[in-house]
């Protein structure tokens, strides 16, 4: 089981979860919407062969909630903020959908709005999941259920913020921005995409690797949601490229 810990940084408290492992430690970044625990069953297919860190972004899991502050910028100073407190200065970055382009921001510097606010019971929010994030296995779910929702007042109520959601979404950088962001990174950087993925398609899932000066693509038999659907896979991709000669660390 990780290790729940918190630091704040100009008064927003960031928990953030660790697993112990072997060198070099592995920031994970979730997407808009998820929570730090989204990383477990990634974490249980890495199995120690890195250290995880995993924190709940602002807005998001058990991280505060500040009234604004949802810039990307913001949750970059924030992942920058949690490894300077445990004194990492080099870090393998992975990051998922909302995590990735933050993840981009990171190395390059040194859909969600209209859910429903709450559910009567845990049949009806399972129900929700299945019906919009088909196809994955049981634990997937049950994952989803225990740490993307809380209990509230009888029904369950969703742990990140809405008023954050609609924040982030409004304030996402420029698609220029982002390509010239990733030109930028000079690392070795793998883009992993999902194939019945219906965020990021084939098209600039190639478009990214080909705009990297360092850059490959893995494709998995999976949906959005990778680090779920297809853990032990993307675990032994990302214990490979930190290991790798050829990698630069953040």
């Amino acid at each position: 089981m990780p290790t729940r810990q918190t630091v704040t940084r100009r008064d927003v408290e960031l928990v953030h979860w660790t697993w112990p492992g072997a060198e070099p430690t592995t920031l994970l970044l979730h997407g808009i919407g998820n929570y730090g625990r989204y990383w477990d069953l990634f974490a249980e297919a890495v199995g120690g062969r890195l250290a995880l860190i995993a924190p709940d972004a602002r807005g998001h899991g058990e991280s505060a909630r500040p009234a604004s502050g949802y810039a990307p910028e913001d949750f970059v100073a924030d992942a920058i903020a949690v490894l300077d407190a445990r004194g990492i200065d080099r870090a393998v970055v992975v990051g998922h959908s909302m995590g990735g382009l933050h993840s981009i921001q990171l190395a390059s510097r040194r859909l969600l709005t209209g859910r429903p606010e709450r559910f009567a019971s845990q049949a009806e929010a399972r129900a929700y999941f299945e019906r919009t994030s088909p196809g994955y296995v049981d634990a997937v779910y049950r994952n989803r259920l225990e740490w993307a929702l809380r209990e509230d007042k009888g029904g369950l109520v969703w742990r990140s913020d809405q008023r954050a959601l609609e924040q982030v979404m409004s304030g996402r950088d420029a698609p220029a921005n982002r390509w010239a962001a990733l030109g930028a990174i000079t690392c070795q950087t793998l883009v992993v995409r999902g194939t019945r993925s219906n965020v990021l398609s084939a098209e600039v899932a190639r478009r990214m690797v080909a705009s990297l000066p360092h850059g490959s693509l893995l494709e998995l038999e999976a949906g959005h949601n990778v680090p779920l659907d297809q853990p032990r896979q993307l675990a032994d991709a990302v214990s490979a490229i930190a290991r790798s000669k050829a990698v630069e660390h953040f």
